[in-house]
């Protein structure tokens, strides 16, 4: 059974549907009530939000390993942020955390449309997943396991994922992102009140999700300076494959790069937060995940 839900927005501070979603169901509260459980609204960095930054010092979504969070000499701001916030919410393990799920609200760059992001696998968090794809059939699931692991903003609770929406520029509100959103939310808090209550749901066993395999950077020269940009006819085609010879970088001498290697999907392409991460997008496979019923 959920107690309480968190519902995180501005992990990054210039990722403004999650900013001014907490913003609305602050004002109204009203919309986030349900019968069974208890809903937490908050905004997780607020000094990155009114800079209209992704952070300050440090990735926030990339904070939460369990030996940061208890490593005291680490005094960057996201650090000392995310100890506090594991006090909230957490503590990140516990067998009695503050909040039993935790979804964090993010915007994309890359051309991704709803999707959720999942590192924080649970039976629970998969069956929530699959009521939800079920609501929003254009609803697409990555599971990550790329640059870091277990360091998100959800890993604080024992269950929980991301929602990306894109494409949108950092910095911007756009009505129909903010709206898809705010849906899906709202789809989540009746599964959890249906769950509560006992209710038996009918999805499918099997849920098709991409499943992260690698991530591939752009070329670079010496100094670690980009040499090239994502191929014109690859940009924008996030969840779709690329197999041997496909465009993937456009260099700037003119000359065009060709994907060598077993065919993958292509998702987070061209994300503008990740080329100081050094990659330009990430390769996944397409497959079944079995959900408990």
């Amino acid at each position: 059974m959920i107690k309480k839900l968190a519902i995180t927005g501005g992990t990054h501070g210039n990722e403004l549907t999650g900013v001014y979603l907490v913003k609305k169901w602050k004002r109204y509260p009203e919309l986030l009530k349900r019968c069974n459980f208890e809903t937490l609204c908050l905004h997780t960095n607020e000094q990155s939000i009114k800079e209209v930054r992704r952070y300050i010092d440090q990735d926030l979504n990339r904070s939460f390993k369990s030996r940061d969070l208890s490593d005291e000499s680490l005094e960057t701001h996201e650090a000392k942020l995310a100890k506090k916030l594991n006090a909230l919410l957490g503590p990140k393990g516990s067998d009695t955390p503050h909040v039993d799920f935790i979804v964090d609200l993010h915007t994309t760059t890359a051309n991704m449309g709803l999707s959720i992001v999942v590192s924080n696998e649970s039976a629970l968090t998969w069956k929530a997943i699959a009521y939800l794809c079920q609501m929003e059939p254009a609803l697409k699931v990555y599971r990550w396991q790329g640059d870091e692991e277990g360091a998100f903003v959800d890993s604080m609770a024992p269950h929980g994922f991301a929602i990306e929406v894109g494409a949108v520029p950092q910095g911007v509100l756009r009505a129909d992102l903010f709206l898809q959103t705010e849906a899906l939310i709202y789809h989540l808090l009746d599964f959890f009140e249906k769950f509560n209550e006992g209710e038996h749901f009918t999805y499918a066993k099997r849920l098709e999700i991409y499943d992260h395999q690698k991530l591939v950077d752009y070329p670079r020269d010496s100094e670690g300076d980009i040499t090239a940009m994502v191929h014109q006819k690859r940009q924008g085609k996030d969840f779709t494959l690329i197999t041997s010879g496909d465009p993937i970088f456009l260099m700037l001498s003119g000359e065009t790069v060709c994907y060598e290697g077993e065919p993958y999907y292509t998702v987070f392409i061209n994300e503008a937060a990740y080329y100081e991460k050094g990659f330009a997008m990430c390769l996944t496979k397409k497959i079944q995940v079995e959900i408990e019923m």
